[in-house]
């Protein structure tokens, strides 16, 4: 039975795909299916999120690089200190060459940071993100000091995503062409643009040399389509699958690979403001943390690959309070609560969601099933993925709740999430004025040991007021052909020097 699937699926693969996509017995082409390409195709600048960072984070190397446990470690950087508050000194590597041939050096950093200071699109998510550079200088050759217009003791970490293009290249290119014809110091330089398909050669002149000969990024808009090509060897990697493709995919031999995204799923929950709601009440907040059963989501859902959340950031962060436990699960408890804060039949709410995320729309429906044990009645209103995010932006979602990350990427910083999470968000959902000085000194601390200190007064801020419904720790999952060995990804980063292929 198992067998006639897998054929059946295969030769319903689609066929473009397939033909453009075998493999010749020597052949060591990566093929990964995802479900688009970026837009910007390859601009270093247009930002961190999956899929550009796939392909701009083999093309392009930061001065340092996230580690798995949320630690930094040298990259195009070799060490760094801050000289005083705002100003950082920053040593790079003298053996590194773009794929041009051209020398990367500190000249190269200026560069860089001349064009993200300087006048440009605001639509390049890292000209957002690099908001408080003020400039660079070049010390010698191969040192770097780079100026910032306010204390941002953090920088070492914003340095990963500090992607340096080649300044030659970039300035008789322009932006349009550089995009089509990306040069950097990366493994992998781009071959072409297809339809469907960007195509990447191995970068013989790069410092981080591959196994492989290169990658071939393929657009699969199905997922199940994905699956497919994965068990039809038209594909080698399978973005976005879900638990329910793992049984198949390493039947064949296949492999599942669990990606940490950096940030924690939860249920935003909206009071004051002159809401009249049964939320205004502490209790009942933590009423409805009590009343779901976050493990069985995690177990059942997740495949039990993630862990509940305990608190608005994830364990990798740098501020994550290990003395914070999740909220028990106990409905009896709810119950109590809810009615010492007078609701004791309950009451109805509205949440609104976009459905996104690995089994996003059933996690959404398990938790409206719980709650309703208690008595609350939620009515689940799913909206368009893009309707939803503007809706969210400006602050025009009326619900009591809706579903949001507590994001601590690109940098593993806890503090990340006051960005739309508190008063620093222009039209915010929650915001303590009172508290608001504590992020705000959380922000700028230089010394280390308070920064981590007040980072954990944040954390226990929020886990006390709780206006959230925390759930886990966001996961994705990436399936692999029996041909790959060794494939990673760090943070969207994919680790292109330890895939093997047989």
């Amino acid at each position: 039975m198992k067998t006639t699937r897998r054929l059946f699926l295969g030769s319903t693969f689609a066929a473009s795909v397939l033909n453009a996509s075998a493999h010749s017995a020597d052949d060591r082409t990566l093929r990964i299916g995802l479900g688009g390409l970026p837009i910007e195709k390859g601009n270093a600048f247009s930002n961190v999120q999956t899929p550009s960072i796939l392909l701009t984070g083999g093309i392009f190397d930061g001065l340092t690089r996230l580690n798995k446990d949320g630690s930094i470690s040298p990259w195009l950087a070799t060490s760094w200190e801050a000289r005083d508050a705002l100003t950082w000194r920053f040593r790079l590597r003298s053996d590194v060459v773009f794929s041009n041939g051209k020398p990367f050096d500190a000249d190269s950093v200026v560069h860089t940071i001349k064009y993200l200071t300087g006048p440009g699109p605001q639509t390049e998510g890292l000209r957002r993100d690099f908001h408080f550079l003020s400039g660079a200088r070049a010390v010698n050759r191969h040192t770097v000091e780079i100026f910032t217009k306010k204390p941002v003791p953090m920088l070492p970490r914003y340095a990963a995503v500090l992607l340096i293009v080649e300044p030659e290249a970039w300035q008789s290119m322009g932006v349009a062409q550089f995009s089509e014809t990306p040069v950097g110091t990366g493994p992998l330089k781009l071959e072409a643009w297809e339809p469907a398909r960007c195509i990447t050669r191995t970068n013989d002149t790069s410092w981080r040399q591959l196994h492989i000969d290169g990658v071939d990024f393929i657009v699969v808009p199905d997922p199940s389509s994905r699956i497919q090509g994965i068990l039809s060897d038209g594909l080698d990697i399978a973005y976005q699958t879900t638990p329910d493709d793992f049984a198949v995919i390493e039947e064949i031999g296949g492999s599942i690979t669990t990606v940490p995204a950096g940030a924690a799923s939860s249920i935003m929950l909206q009071f004051g403001n002159e809401r009249d709601t049964p939320l205004n009440d502490v209790r009942v907040r933590r009423a409805l943390n009590h009343a779901v059963d976050k493990q069985t989501i995690v177990d059942v859902l997740l495949d039990g690959r993630t862990v509940v959340s305990s608190q608005a950031t994830v364990r990798e962060a740098f501020g994550f309070d290990p003395s914070l436990k999740p909220y028990v699960y106990d409905p009896q408890l709810a119950q109590r609560l809810l009615a010492d804060a007078g609701y004791p039949d309950g009451f109805d709410m509205t949440l609104e969601t976009s459905g996104g995320g690995t089994n996003g729309a059933l996690v959404v429906q398990r938790v409206a099933d719980d709650l309703s044990r208690i008595g609350v009645n939620v009515d689940v209103q799913t909206k368009p993925v893009m309707r939803f995010l503007v809706d969210m932006v400006r602050g025009r979602i009326e619900s009591e709740a809706f579903t949001l990350q507590w994001g601590a990427y690109p940098i593993l910083d806890a503090i990340e999430a006051t960005n739309t999470n508190s008063c620093r968000k222009t039209v915010p959902w929650y915001c303590d004025p009172e508290f608001q000085p504590v992020i705000e000194a959380a922000w700028i601390e230089t010394d280390l040991d308070k920064a981590l200190a007040l980072r954990h007064q944040v954390m226990r801020h929020y886990y006390d007021e709780v206006p959230t419904i925390y759930l886990h720790e966001n996961v994705g999952f990436i399936g692999a052909n029996p041909r790959v060995s060794g494939f990673d990804q760090t943070f969207g980063y994919i680790d292109f020097e330890s895939i093997r292929m047989s």
